[in-house]
């Protein structure tokens, strides 16, 4: 069974009702959340200080080019 994350953006006051089960585009909801995803994102600052710590990492060898590479582009993904 496939599972897809969708975001949608309501006008403050509109948001619709959600529960476990309602079913949305043929499909059942199995999780939500009442908080806005990009609270959890990192800032720039955060990024550079994790980038900084994954460089040093790497470069004692105990990460691989691959990884710093891979882990760096998912870190992007996470900045507001």
């Amino acid at each position: 069974m496939g599972r897809m994350t969708f975001v949608v953006e309501y006008e403050d006051g509109k948001e619709p009702s959600v529960g476990a089960g309602m079913e949305v585009a043929g499909g059942r909801i199995v999780a939500a959340s009442w908080f806005d995803y990009r609270d959890d994102f990192f800032t720039g600052e955060q990024i550079d200080v994790m980038a900084k710590a994954l460089e040093e990492l790497n470069t004692q060898g105990e990460i691989s080019d691959e990884d710093t590479s891979s882990l760096l582009e998912k870190l992007d993904l996470l900045t507001l």
